[in-house]
């Protein structure tokens, strides 16, 4: 084993200020440390080395000793490794290249210091996991910065006058920072025009960035900045496999065994566990595994008041069939309009939908039952599971040559449609929506031009997303849109804020790189069979969990948003925008769109409530953190 200079920590907060000058800046690094407490309550550390200061914060996972904690110190303390997250085949990789080696602890995170040391930075193509990773060489006067394929875990910089601030969460930059940070209008374009989140580097703060997802970025001595994308998965699919006669029996088997592997990677840890379920298929899978590893976990499920938007007797069911305990959160109505508050402040950006609110209100009531949860994030976009994935999908049906294959698929795949829980029009309407501009189509929809509410200038906002088209399948590009851009990154990052507030870690084993991989790289054909979607997820656990469950269309995921907008948010609107701190920032028609909103308030459907909650939540966080942020 080489006896190079490297200081590992592991952590589930990291933060740094790196500067070319030889200055200190412990108080700062602290008051980053404050603000994402949250995220490691069993450790915090601070120190400094020629190239800047740099702190963490611990939440005890693996490993429950003090051999665990951070620092891991190499010999001459010249390279520094900080690391937020967990990598799931570090036993693997022990046996692997260091196995007459003795480790200091039973960790995790000493196998990247020592994978750093013998491969350098090409050391990421090895590992498997979610991770925030921060290298500090002095040997080489570089600072890496890492982030996992997915983007699963957060890290974002601010780089200006040769000085750069990174840490996981945006708060700790922007209440250190002196910066007079501006809002950023292209990300409010996204939201109000596209429907996205978090799709880019950008955030809602211009000059702060996140660490694009399978990137690492390079600060040198001098200061310079470079961006490295290390992760392309188009790299690792090989579309001429669709053209050879494998069979579904063979690609399930390979897919059964990659999913087996990584969710038994996924249980490795020295605390209580659980599984988020709710009424669907991608929870019915996870379920299915948890009862083949048999997995004495509880489960945990979130709930609306109104009968008639829950997901309870399904999630129930689901629980039941795998031997689980159910815990439901329900999210009270009198708590919506003070709860709104608070979440916007943890997620510290705008937000898609109330729905995640009663995503933050299921792990503070139980924060203390579970360290530790599972959750199927990333089955949709795998298990092609949306429903206007049958648009692309029969794009490639197109390509077969015999026409009687084609026919004959078509007309199988006819009942998914037909006995879909949505509206046919609106499933239309939605599915080539997908296709003439990114962003993801609401069925009210919400993310239409409204040239009455905003001003022909806002449209003209000089920005595109350029997702780009990799693969021949149109079904594949489809999933690789919604798996980088679209839908992923910003349910991901719901997922982290309301766990890590509580500190509690998700793990999300459907997005093992390796299984997502494969998933991509079975042919359509065999993605949408027997009129079902999903197939691909369903397979591995088909005798494992209630079937009935399991091989349910995918239902419409609704919530009370429209009505709570107009019953008990109503008031919270109309004060919002005739605030004295309203600001129309040069979009808005502050008169159209209170109309707007009186149509509907009379309205007996939904009427664009999407629209109407997104410019709620950009004002309220224009006001409530925006103008405050430095308070």
């Amino acid at each position: 084993m080489p006896s190079n200079s490297v200081l590992i920590l592991i952590m589930c907060g990291i933060a740094g200020i790196l500067s070319k000058e030889k200055k200190k800046f412990s108080n700062e690094i602290n008051g980053m440390l404050n603000c994402i407490a949250h995220r490691g309550p069993d450790q915090k550390i601070i120190f400094n080395n020629n190239l800047g200061s740099f702190g963490f914060v611990r939440l005890k996972i693996i490993d429950l000793s003090d051999k665990s904690n951070q620092p891991f110190v190499s010999e001459n303390g010249k390279v520094k490794i900080i690391y937020n997250g967990e990598i799931y085949n570090y036993k693997e990789l022990k046996e692997l290249y260091f196995k007459n080696f003795k480790f200091k602890s039973n960790g995790d995170g000493e196998i990247i210091m020592h994978l750093y040391l013998k491969f350098g930075i090409s050391f990421i193509d090895k590992i498997k996991g979610m991770f925030a990773i921060a290298i500090i060489d002095e040997n080489l006067n570089k600072v890496f910065l890492i982030r996992d394929r997915f983007g699963i875990k957060p890290l974002y910089y601010f780089y200006k006058n040769n000085e750069l601030r990174f840490c996981s969460e945006i708060v700790g930059i922007t209440k250190t920072s002196s910066h007079d940070f501006s809002y950023n209008i292209k990300e409010m374009y996204k939201y109000f025009n596209q429907g996205l989140m978090n799709s880019s580097d950008d955030t809602w703060f211009n000059d702060i960035k996140q660490v694009p997802l399978g990137h690492y970025i390079i600060y040198s001595k001098d200061s310079s900045l470079r961006k490295v994308k290390y992760y392309k998965i188009e790299d690792h699919i090989d579309e001429d496999l669709d053209k050879k006669k494998i069979s579904f029996k063979n690609y399930i088997g390979e897919f059964e065994n990659r999913l087996f592997k990584s969710y038994d990677e996924h249980n490795n840890y020295d605390v209580e566990a659980g599984v988020h379920l709710s009424g669907g298929v991608d929870s019915a899978v996870l379920a299915g595994l948890t009862k083949k590893f048999n997995l004495k976990f509880n489960s945990f499920t979130f709930d609306f008041e109104r009968k008639e938007y829950s997901e309870a007797y399904f999630a129930k069911k689901i629980s039941n069939s795998a031997n689980l305990k159910n815990y439901t959160s329900i999210l009270k109505e009198k708590n919506v309009e003070n709860y709104l508050e608070k979440v916007l402040l943890r997620e510290f950006e705008p937000f898609s939908s109330l729905r995640i609110l009663s995503q933050h209100n299921l792990y503070d009531n139980y924060k203390n039952k579970t360290k530790v949860i599972l959750d199927g994030s990333g089955g949709d976009e795998i298990g092609a599971g949306y429903s206007y994935y049958m648009i692309p999908w029969y794009l490639d049906l197109l390509g077969i040559k015999k026409k009687e294959k084609l026919k004959k698929t078509f007309f199988k795949s006819l009942p998914l449609i037909i006995n879909s829980t949505i509206n046919f029009s609106d499933f239309i309407k939605g599915s080539f929506n997908q296709f003439r501009k990114p962003g993801s189509a609401t069925i009210d929809g919400s993310n239409y031009k409204n040239n009455e509410i905003f001003s022909e200038d806002f449209f003209k906002i000089d920005y595109s997303l350029n997702i780009k088209k990799p693969f021949k399948s149109n079904l594949r590009n489809a999933q690789y849109s919604d798996l980088f851009y679209l839908k992923l990154p910003r349910s991901l990052k719901y997922a982290d804020r309301a766990s890590m507030y509580n500190s509690i870690e998700t793990r999300v084993p459907f997005l093992d790189h390796k299984v997502v991989e494969w998933a991509l790289q079975l042919p359509s054909k065999f993605k949408l069979l027997n009129s079902q979607q999903r197939i691909l997820m369903k397979y591995p656990v088909k005798n494992l969990v209630d079937k009935k469950i399991l091989y349910l269309n995918k239902r419409t995921i609704a919530d009370p948003q429209s009505i709570w907008l107009k019953t008990i948010l109503k008031d919270l609107f109309f004060d919002t925008m005739n605030s004295k701190d309203f600001n129309h920032h040069g979009i808005f028609n502050k008169k159209n769109l209170m109309i707007y909103f009186e149509k509907m308030l009379k309205h007996k459907k939904h009427f664009n409530s999407f629209l109407i909650f997104q410019i709620l939540i950009c004002e309220l966080w224009f006001q409530k953190i925006f103008k405050l942020r430095n308070s």
